[in-house]
Order: structure tokens, then sequence, then C-alpha cells
């Protein structure tokens, strides 16, 4: 499957969901869509390889039921090491003085 192909394969499992909940045809332009479609599919890629970094007994069921929680994890992480950095450089400014 190519890479459009996967983008309007996730569009299309939108649609369907959106037209089994509210009975009528979603309004949005599948072209603008495709590249945020293609956001989410990097994401779950990131994801995956995050999860297997960090995970010594890896299997797809245990991916899927916690890929939320992964996905808080990582930007925690993401976010402490950003803050770390800051209060490294603000602590050499300081001593610097």
């Amino acid at each position: 499957m190519t890479e459009k192909q996967k983008r309007f394969a996730l569009l299309s499992r939108f649609d369907k969901h959106y037209k089994f909940k509210l009975e009528q045809e979603p309004r949005y332009n599948k072209w603008v869509e495709q590249w945020s479609a293609n956001a989410l599919i990097e994401l779950c890629y990131d994801l995956l390889e995050y999860y297997f970094e960090v995970t010594e007994n890896p299997s797809w069921n245990h991916f899927a039921y916690i890929a939320h929680d992964i996905l808080e994890r990582k930007q925690e992480q993401e976010k402490d090491l950003i803050d770390r950095s800051q209060r490294r450089r603000m602590a050499k400014e300081w001593l610097s003085e």
C-alpha cells in the first residue's frame, strides 16, 4: 500500500464511522486533510518505534492497549528533556556571572 493509499484509507475509515454515527456524509476536503492523516500515521510509526525501545517483551496486543499511555509518556519525556536543557543553560549563565 502506498503512502497515498494509507492516508486515504484512514480518511475512509473516518468517513465510515462518521456516517454510521451521524447518518450523514462528513464535510471536509479530502485532498487537504490527507496531510493531517499522514501526520497521524507518522505519529503511530513513531510510537511503535518508541515502544520497541522501552519494552523488553513487545507484543501487538500490549502496544494497541497502551498506545495512548505511550504517547503521553513520550510527550512527558520530550518536555522533561527541554526543561532540563533550559535549566542547564540558566545554571551556566548564573555560574558565569
